[in-house]
């Protein structure tokens, strides 16, 4: 299975002024914006469900009351209910902390794609199991709670399964794959492509088919 991810865009906008001279007259975006992070939990929220503020950008000089914070959020889920409800509570508490102050938060929901939930008995689940044993490598079905191109194509009806390439530590500066691994993901791939030749009209003039 694959998760389902929202991404959350949000612009406050409050009003400047200089922060030493008159900050009375400014409405701080970033203080608006600082209210309702305070207020939301992030991480994880569950087993099947994540949260995160990848990206906070707001202010343009030191002694001026920012009057624009834009957020850059996300809510995982493999429950599609869960994710709807999650991220319409995000939106819901940036507009009400904003307004608390005096700003104004624009929240856009934009789901990326639907969650996918491939049955192990499912030809490609099966196929790439041979593969991977051919490989001598031990299969094990999971859930994948990453963002996948695999999702777009289930999502269109190609069915779609996603494998392990061997990166290690996703997304920090210290991400990394071996060679030896990627060596072995490509002989995975020459195992997956000998194996569904044989769901295919082909099958009979492959020595590898059963």
């Amino acid at each position: 299975m694959m998760v389902r991810p929202m991404n959350i865009d949000i612009e406050i906008t409050g009003k400047s002024a200089h922060a030493g001279m008159e900050p009375e007259k400014g409405i701080s975006a970033i203080k608006a914006a600082s209210l309702a992070i305070a207020t939301l939990k992030d991480g994880r929220i569950d087993p099947e469900t994540t949260t995160n503020f990848g990206i906070i950008q707001g202010g343009l000089i030191r002694n001026g009351v920012p009057d624009k914070c834009t957020i850059k959020a996300e809510v995982r889920s493999l429950n599609h209910d869960k994710c709807i409800a999650l991220s319409n509570t995000y939106k819901e508490v940036f507009e009400v902390m904003a307004r608390s102050i005096g700003a104004k938060a624009d929240v856009s929901l934009n789901l990326a794609f639907k969650a996918t939930r491939i049955p192990e008995d499912a030809p490609m689940v099966q196929v790439t199991k041979k593969a991977l044993k051919s490989a001598e490598i031990d299969p094990k079905v999971m859930v994948i709670t990453g963002g996948l191109e695999s999702a777009i194509y289930n999502e269109k009806g190609i069915e779609t399964i996603p494998i392990g390439n061997g990166v290690k530590s996703e997304h920090p500066t210290f991400e990394n794959v071996s060679v030896e691994d990627m060596k072995k993901v490509v002989q995975i791939l020459q195992h997956i492509l000998e194996q569904a030749i044989c769901l295919t009209t082909l099958r009979d003039r492959h020595p590898g088919c059963d």
